[in-house]
């Protein structure tokens, strides 16, 4: 075995350790002693968390990063290239992420659609006299029929509502259950309509479907601009995609013509092309950031009331 082809094998193993490495890094929550999270670790701990979907179980997600990890290592290992073998790594397990933005907002507002369809329906309920009140207007709506559901985005939030609001009784407990409601929507516009609720519940007066139906006027009309927004965005991303093909497609060509692959089979060519793939994905970075936009604060929740008592 050559020198070069030594360095080559190990640098593999090592890619291959920090695999490993990688996979062993898992939160427990339900830890009995508490780490003060250093920096680094906290960016770990995101890295890994944007490696696949949260939602998945621990193990399927660790079998991923390993089967990327082989692959990487192959890759490393007949073209002698290192930076190859890494950016072959990064690009399987972070690309989905770095181009999942419009997944994330079409989940916002399919979320605020739902939000919206909620306020009419409930201003429908109490217009027709399905309810004596606004709370049990919102107890109504417990999930355990077809016609007493919320839409999916928001089913699982008006349920545990409604069955709050029917065990408990007083401001406290109304307060507490839209205070949680208004966590699990997560959106400023899921804080108005709770704010909106807790004050209709406190204060008992009439015209409370006119409120409804003014706030999911307003929810409709944020959805609207949200919508046209992202319709501006397809272009961009679409544009993205195109680039990122073309580089891969160029990155191939260059591994297989031995003439334009020597000068990157070299230290200086391996430095120019990790500049460039960082330079790629600090693009892609800041074009999700971009993408994703700052949330409207929020003024309303548990979170922000604990916070509050703390400070």
């Amino acid at each position: 075995m050559t020198p070069g082809e030594l360095a080559v094998a190990a640098g593999a193993a090592c890619l291959m350790a920090a695999i490993f490495v990688v996979i062993g890094v898992r939160g427990d929550a339900n830890d009995s002693v508490a780490i003060p999270a250093s920096r680094a670790s906290v960016i770990v701990r995101r890295m890994w968390a944007a490696a696949g979907d949260p939602s998945r179980p621990a193990s399927v997600r660790r079998q991923r990063v390993l089967v990327w990890g082989v692959l990487a290592t192959a890759i490393w290992a007949v073209s002698g290239w290192p930076i190859a073998g890494i950016a072959t790594l990064a690009a399987g397990l972070w690309l989905p992420w770095l181009l999942g933005s419009r997944r994330i907002v079409s989940e916002r507002i399919e979320k605020l659609e739902a939000l919206e369809a909620w306020c009419r329906r409930m201003a429908d309920t109490l217009t027709g006299g399905g309810a004596i009140g606004l709370a049990q207007a919102v107890a109504m709506f417990d999930g355990v029929t077809p016609a007493t559901r919320a839409d999916e985005p928001i089913a699982g939030a008006v349920s545990t509502l409604a069955q709050h609001l029917r065990d408990g009784d007083g401001p406290d407990a109304h307060g507490a259950a839209l205070r949680r409601f208004a966590d699990d929507v997560d959106d400023r516009a899921g804080d108005t309509v709770a704010a909106a609720l807790l004050l209709a519940l406190h204060q008992q007066s009439s015209g409370v479907a006119l409120v409804l139906r003014q706030l999911a006027d307003g929810v409709a009309r944020d959805v609207r601009v949200r919508r046209d927004i992202e319709a501006a965005r397809a272009e961009s991303r679409q544009s993205i995609r195109l680039l990122l093909i073309i580089q891969g497609g160029v990155l191939v060509l260059l591994a297989i013509v031995p003439t334009f692959a020597a000068p990157y089979s070299t230290m200086p060519g391996q430095i120019v092309m990790l500049i460039l793939l960082i330079g790629t994905a600090g693009l892609l970075v800041w074009m999700r950031r971009l993408s994703l936009g700052t949330p409207a604060p929020r003024f309303f929740g548990n979170a922000l009331a604990q916070q509050g008592r703390q400070s």
